[in-house]
């Protein structure tokens, strides 16, 4: 294995982006959405970029980037469009331990960033060691077909549970029977039907509680 594994905490954290074009404003879309503390270094940014910008309150310096501006980095992404530049802010970065991720160039970064599936808090990776970005993103189209809304709202569903038989049933493998239960029903089905009546009563057979009473209880995450 090349790359170890991991889900970073981001939230409220130092990360500095270096660069203002295509490859810098998906770098901030993630940022913005893990809520991480963001500043963008780059002479020049485009619209779009300025428009998440202005709405995040993100700080933008317009200017080329000097080597104290890593100091209180957590994360740093080089995204300009300069590979000297990059490669002097992944050598800055080294210097203080700073993680560094140079764009389009995974030999040289400290971490490199998967293709992601979102469906609601079901999140899948995957990579291919820096080796074919191309690869990556078939496959990642291909689960897309496979993983569809049904999962978010099922492992929705489980959270909620999870609160509710934490409470009530104080024996794991007890809890881990219903749990499986009903992953080996044909919920998921039912869901992916919008089937609500199936879902209810697959919902009371399998775990005794009303699918409205699993609704109503707060997100344990």
């Amino acid at each position: 294995m090349k790359y170890y594994p991991i889900n970073l905490i981001i939230k409220n954290r130092n990360c500095l982006v270096a660069g203002g074009g295509r490859v810098a404003l998906r770098k901030v879309e993630r940022l913005v959405a893990c809520e991480a503390i963001i500043r963008i270094i780059s002479p020049q940014i485009e619209s779009q970029l300025e428009e998440i910008a202005n709405k995040n309150m993100i700080e933008v310096l317009y200017r080329e980037i000097q080597s104290d501006d890593l100091d209180d980095a957590f994360l740093i992404f080089a995204a300009t469009n300069d590979a000297n530049v990059n490669q002097s802010i992944s050598q800055w970065a080294r210097k203080r331990n700073i993680l560094c991720n140079i764009a389009d160039q995974p030999d040289e970064s400290d971490f490199i960033l998967p293709s992601i599936i979102e469906q609601g808090d079901l999140n899948i990776t995957i990579s291919t060691n820096g080796k074919s970005p191309a690869l990556s993103k078939y496959i990642r189209q291909r689960l897309q077909i496979e993983f569809g809304q049904e999962y978010a709202t099922l492992l929705d569903m489980m959270g909620k549970l999870r609160k509710i038989l934490s409470a009530d049933i104080p024996c794991q493998n007890d809890r881990q029977k219903i749990f499986q239960s009903l992953l080996d029903s044909q919920i998921l089905n039912s869901l992916k039907c919008n089937d609500i009546n199936t879902v209810s009563h697959t919902c009371k057979d399998l775990t005794g509680y009303c699918l409205e009473d699993i609704l109503r209880v707060q997100d344990c995450s």
